[in-house]
């Protein structure tokens, strides 16, 4: 993980079990990997962002801010929602060895809005928070730019 990833890692995982802030690094790996891939590769989408000015620390900030919500904050999102029949609300639901139940799900909708206000100060699309790949990413920053500041 570059240095650019960690820090923006660091505060947000900081309490978080060693296991989890592994998983988020690793996924920040694999899509920096993938990166450079596409870089040799001379990808459409990253020569076209470079033209506009995304370089690789900015890149590496979005590929940070989606792992921490793939790995973190999507899966407890999802479990603390409330289902039918008051799954997560008034029926915990178990997600490894924690379980969420109303309380739980309000600390974490706070977790949320508190994330989502971080994302949209940076203006970042919340929909590049879920994208699964590196590629996705790219394509979701190149389709943007095409469509808000044309070609």
């Amino acid at each position: 993980m570059t240095p650019v990833a960690q820090q923006i890692t660091r505060p947000l995982l900081s309490a978080l079990d060693s296991r989890v802030r592994r998983n988020v690094a690793r996924r920040i790996d694999a899509m920096e990997r993938e990166l450079a891939f596409l870089v040799a590769r001379e990808d459409r989408n990253v020569a076209y962002l470079r033209r506009r000015g995304w370089t690789n620390d900015r890149i590496h900030v979005l590929f940070a801010l989606n792992s921490v919500y793939q790995q973190v904050l999507g899966p407890i999102q999802a479990a603390t929602r409330g289902g039918p029949d008051g799954l997560g609300r008034e029926i915990p639901v178990r997600y490894g060895n924690t379980s969420y139940d109303a309380a739980s799900a309000r600390a974490a909708s706070s977790a949320l809005r508190d994330f989502y206000a971080l994302v949209a100060e940076l203006r970042v699309p919340p929909d590049w928070l879920y994208a699964n790949t590196c590629g996705e990413v790219v394509f979701r920053i190149a389709k943007f730019e095409e469509e808000t500041l044309g070609n």
